[in-house]
């Protein structure tokens, strides 16, 4: 009884926070329907003063895509003058990361673990526990995070899974009680070609750019970009 009550509270604090972020016009945006392919992403655009990026790496097939756009676009994201902070939830992402970190040195790199909601063989009160435990952190992290990007270039760079729901949803929040702005751009898995994720339908309306990689996929969400297979 107890654990379905703290579930349903759960709950409903999550929708609040969905229909906070989703119904104030401090996230209003402009639908370009007119957004037509380029021959380079929105990632390569020339950056005049340190960028300061964070990336998550979703695990599997998630990080291996990040880190085949972070090479792809090295010259911008992995330039010497930036800063990077790397969100991951396990251990092999964190050294495919630390890998592809010995090829530029010269580039100012923090880590940020973030903890699994639930491992597999929990408890109903154990997965309670877990969650509620990675929420605090989560929230935590992120606000340490929002404060490294105040005043300064910055970047949110994201793909999956559903702990970007977290990162994205409670950096919007903080845009609300600062008044500020966190540029988030969500680039849609290489998997997805006619249908969005469910990581992505749930961020599609608040992220300040969404990329998908696939011209079919582009033409059914009208606040897409498409640039071609990024990774």
């Amino acid at each position: 009884m107890i654990y379905m009550t703290c579930m349903g509270a759960l709950v409903v604090l999550q929708w609040l926070m969905v229909k906070a972020v989703l119904t104030l016009p401090i996230f209003g945006y402009k639908c370009d329907t007119k957004t037509k392919l380029k021959d380079e992403s929105v990632l390569a655009r020339q950056q005049k003063e340190t960028l300061r990026l964070f990336v998550f790496l979703g695990s599997g097939g998630h990080t291996g895509e990040m880190l085949r756009l972070l090479q792809n676009y090295e010259k911008t994201l992995l330039a010497a003058k930036n800063e990077i902070y790397v969100g991951y939830s396990d251990d092999a992402s964190l050294a495919a990361f630390q890998r592809l970190e010995k090829k530029f040195s010269d580039v100012k790199v923090s880590y940020i673990r973030f903890g699994k909601a639930r491992e597999v063989g929990s408890s109903k009160l154990q997965s309670l526990v877990s969650i509620a435990r990675t929420l605090l952190q989560s929230i935590q992290s992120l606000t340490w995070l929002k404060y490294q990007f105040l005043g300064q270039s910055h970047l949110v760079l994201l793909n999956g899974p559903g702990t970007c729901c977290v990162i994205s949803y409670w950096l919007k929040l903080l845009e609300i009680l600062t008044c500020t702005r966190s540029k988030i751009l969500y680039v849609e898995s290489l998997a997805r070609t006619d249908s969005l994720s469910l990581t992505g339908k749930l961020l599609y309306p608040i992220v300040d750019e969404f990329v998908v990689q696939w011209e079919e996929l582009h033409t059914h969400y009208e606040r897409s970009k498409c640039f071609g297979i990024l990774v």
